[in-house]
């Protein structure tokens, strides 16, 4: 009677016995791992939503999960070093055939990286990405209203290579390094986001002033660390980015590339920035390439 009740509210949702909390967690963790939920309805699981693909797996990471302590760690670990989830997205035509939805996870569902993790991915090719905690936010730098004058807070991002986790997210004004990905607004919990397909992202990858930046970050640590000719460099990069070596006929188009463009620069550029500049438009293609930004 002399407290608010909140903490016996958290002692009850944490129970072991409670039926659903290691449930809609563990859904969501393997949702982000899988790309779709054993309850495929993330943000449902009441009556209007849909049936699990697979109740038992369900009951058992759930029992698991608290038997751990909650600890989300275990509960990843054990999930990525299975089988199942160590499969690729590509199915035979009997696979495909016995699970065309992939209830059964016959193979790796393919789908594309959430915003933070495009950034993420971009600045971790380029050799940018700063792993360290960040201590404070954009917000802690300023003594003005964020709010005043109208559209103020559009322009209170500052640059940073910290993870995106550690980026303003501000409502109405989402960082523009993210917007282009189908981020969600920060107004309301959404366990499923929103994926779409427009060209907006293409153009994003292409015209952005922080990709290109950072393709030019890339080609310089190309120069630094990728020494050989110019097959080696390639096959460099193709491994910085895609985690695997160009084919042949990658390769070939990748060397006629870099001569094309360093041709087509202006003869008055020192020869060392035309040399840069080439291998940039490399980097920044393989950065701007559907196999880039999606997991197989």
């Amino acid at each position: 009677t002399k407290t608010s009740g909140r903490t016996e509210l958290a002692n009850w949702l944490a129970s072991a016995e409670h039926p659903l909390t290691a449930r809609v967690f563990m859904n969501r963790v393997w949702h982000h791992l899988f790309g779709k939920g054993i309850v495929p309805s993330v943000d449902n699981f009441g009556h209007s939503g849909r049936l699990p693909t697979n109740q038992a797996l369900l009951d058992h990471l759930a029992t698991r999960f608290v038997a751990e302590g909650w600890s989300v760690k275990k509960l990843i670990r054990a999930i990525v070093l299975s089988r199942t989830y160590q499969l690729g997205s590509q199915a035979t035509a009997a696979q495909t055939q016995a699970d065309p939805e992939n209830q059964w996870l016959t193979r790796h569902n393919r789908r594309r990286l959430d915003a933070e993790s495009v950034r993420d991915s971009i600045l971790q090719a380029s050799g940018q990405l700063n792993l360290a905690p960040r201590h404070n936010s954009d917000v802690s730098q300023l003594d003005t209203l964020i709010n005043w004058p109208p559209g103020e807070s559009a322009v209170i991002h500052r640059p940073n290579n910290h993870r995106s986790i550690y980026l303003c997210l501000l409502r109405h004004a989402p960082p523009l390094e993210l917007s282009a990905f189908d981020l969600p607004a920060g107004v309301r919990v959404m366990g499923r986001r929103h994926i779409t397909t427009q060209p907006a992202h293409g153009l994003y990858l292409l015209n952005n002033p922080m990709v290109v930046n950072q393709a030019n970050l890339f080609a310089v640590k190309l120069f630094e660390e990728a020494s050989g000719d110019t097959a080696t460099r390639v096959h460099w990069a193709y491994r910085r980015t895609l985690q695997r070596d160009a084919t042949q006929e990658e390769l070939n188009r990748a060397i006629e590339l870099v001569k094309r463009t360093q041709n087509e620069l202006d003869s008055g550029i020192l020869k060392a920035d035309r040399e840069t500049r080439a291998w940039a438009a490399l980097c920044q293609g393989l950065l701007a390439s559907n196999e880039f930004r999606y997991i197989d």
